[in-house]
């Protein structure tokens, strides 16, 4: 039996090992430079955790109705959740004239109504919707309309930021001490199970499990904990004092998968702590039936975490979370096997020879295939879960979302090309010099790679493909010409309408009293006002291309001199 020490570093230990951390910083600072400088520049800075978007409402964005609608319905592209769930109808007075009365269709999950008082008078009416989308991110907006025509003077609301940068930034922290958590006990569950061939265990070697188990533990409490607090601040309009409410708490586990996803997990981690405790208490690193609880436990908290985020919103669900487990998998093991053989075995990095050196090095040659076969497994998963999220090649170059992926796994093909190296050089200890310096080298890229893939997680997904913007042109009059262009013609955000007039020399003229815009599919025609903002030419902006596919656009001009023309275009929307 080994003497049980304290698991807490004395002060010569920790001193050493504050020494050895400061040298590694210093030695790859500018690795660390880069990481730090791309983590600040990832962070969005507005609402992009928006994974959701409105394809269609009625009324419409903008919409002018002659007569009250009896409703108010909301529809979206993927599939939204009953907590948080609101829709309020204010009057210009700032009242409510909805009944509030909420309904989620129960068929497809993905969209909502509420009825509205009867005999609503003419006024200007703002629909503010909130709803927590598949993938667990809070998205919210307004839809204004009016009943009876606008009084002069008079514009619509526009739509404002929601985003709250707080919520974001410990959304990235949570995922950052989860990613950690997992890798280190990845790494110390399979070092006893499947790398480490020794029958003796020696009191440095318990230690050094003793306390990076304490760690990876505070991690994963620290990130699952909190985990409940961050999203319920999020649902709730990201505050940190709303996301304490016991009220809100309620609602965000009772009616949302993150609340349900953050008992079972709660519940795997207690089985985890306890199992484990066992297990360090009776020094039974080395028995492996001893490992089946604390594995399945650990396993079944991975497996639960990839029922959240981006996988929920891929049109094939199924596929894209079973692929996000193994990814997640791959990475725990790849990332944490490699910290954990060299904080275990550390005297044998440096030792040209002797049982150090011979254990250290026998333990990474078992390493290394795994890892090989783990960063095999990220790339391949990674790619195929990207494509189930990116639409197009345009995407993928010129979305942020897109290029982060890009960089990750540029990042990732780097580190299999380091594993293919080490697995074939690992018996040519004459080149061992260059494999320390690469494993130190991987071990940093490892880590940049865990971070970018904490703000990954916060990074919109592209919604559809990326098209060119519609222009046309078409002729007024005599020596008179208008274009019409409309950008960035994509569904699920603010389109800009322009109208230039100009002569066939293309000078910029001014013969019109109105401009006015009908856009219509599928039976249904929206119009809108044109905004004169200086001579010749003519703005507006709004949601109501809301739906992929053929659109039929009418342009209605009234000249100065009383003239009625009605010009008609087509295109295509996706």
């Amino acid at each position: 039996m080994y003497e049980r020490k304290s698991l807490f570093y004395n002060k010569e230990e920790f001193r050493n090992e504050v020494e050895a951390f400061v040298i590694m910083i210093r030695k790859y600072r500018f690795i660390w430079a880069l990481l730090c400088m791309f983590l600040l520049l990832s962070l969005p800075n507005n609402n992009v955790s928006a994974h959701a978007y409105v394809t269609n409402s009625n009324p419409g964005e903008n919409e002018i109705l002659d007569t009250p609608p009896d409703n108010v319905t909301i529809e979206f592209n993927e599939k939204i959740q009953s907590g948080f769930a609101s829709i309020h109808v204010l009057n210009s007075s700032g009242e409510r004239v909805d009944e509030n009365n909420l309904h989620i269709n129960e068929k497809t999950n993905k969209s909502m109504t509420v009825d509205l008082k009867d005999d609503l008078p003419n006024d200007i009416y703002t629909t503010e919707w909130k709803v927590v989308s598949a993938d667990g991110h809070t998205i919210s907006g307004i839809i204004p309309f009016s009943i009876g025509e606008l009084p002069e003077g008079v514009s619509f609301p526009e739509q404002q930021n929601t985003g709250t940068m707080s919520t974001i930034v410990s959304t990235v922290f949570n995922r950052g001490f989860l990613y950690i958590g997992f890798s280190l006990y990845m790494g110390i569950m399979l070092f006893y199970l499947a790398w480490y061939r020794s029958k003796e265990l020696s009191e440095k070697l318990i230690n050094r499990t003793k306390k990076t188990a304490k760690i990876s533990f505070i991690l994963l409490a620290l990130s699952i904990l909190s985990f409940l607090f961050i999203q319920t601040a999020s649902y709730s309009g990201g505050s940190f004092l709303e996301g304490i409410k016991p009220k809100n708490l309620l609602v965000t586990l009772q009616s949302t998968k993150e609340g349900k996803i953050w008992i079972i997990q709660l519940l795997l981690f207690i089985v985890l702590c306890i199992s484990n405790m066992y297990v360090l208490k009776k020094n039974s690193l080395l028995i492996k039936k001893m490992w089946i609880i604390p594995s399945l436990a650990f396993i079944g908290i991975i497996l639960v975490k990839a029922f959240s985020g981006h996988p929920s919103s891929s049109p094939y669900e199924s596929l894209a979370i079973t692929l996000d487990f193994f990814h997640m998998l791959a990475a725990s093991i790849w990332l944490g096997g490699m910290i954990v053989i060299i904080l275990f075995l550390r005297e044998g990095v440096f030792a040209k020879e002797g049982k150090g050196h011979d254990l250290y090095w026998g333990t990474l040659d078992k390493y290394s295939v795994w890892a090989l076969f783990s960063v095999a497994v990220l790339v391949i998963s990674g790619a195929i879960n990207a494509s189930l999220l990116i639409p197009d090649f345009h995407s993928l170059v010129s979305t942020t979302y897109g290029i982060t992926l890009l960089v990750k796994v540029g990042l990732l093909l780097f580190m299999l090309g380091f594993g293919c190296y080490h697995l074939i050089h690992r018996k040519l200890l004459n080149k061992q010099e260059f494999y320390k310096k690469s494993i130190k080298l991987e071990m940093s890229i490892g880590i940049l790679v865990l971070i970018i893939t904490s703000i990954f997680t916060q990074i919109q997904t592209p919604t559809l493909p990326i098209d060119k913007p519609f222009y046309g042109e078409a002729e007024l009059g005599y020596n008179e010409n208008i274009s019409l262009s409309i950008s960035p013609k994509k569904t699920g955000i603010q389109n800009q309408y322009e109208i230039n007039v100009f002569d066939n020399n293309r000078k910029t003229i001014d013969p019109i009293e109105q401009v006015t815009i009908s856009l219509s599919k599928d039976g249904k025609e929206i119009s809108f006002t044109l905004d004169r903002e200086k001579e010749g030419y003519y703005l507006n902006r709004n949601l109501l291309l809301n739906q992929p596919g053929n659109w039929k656009v009418e342009v209605h001009v009234l000249t100065k001199d009383l003239e009625s023309y009605d010009l008609p275009f087509t295109m295509q929307v996706r």
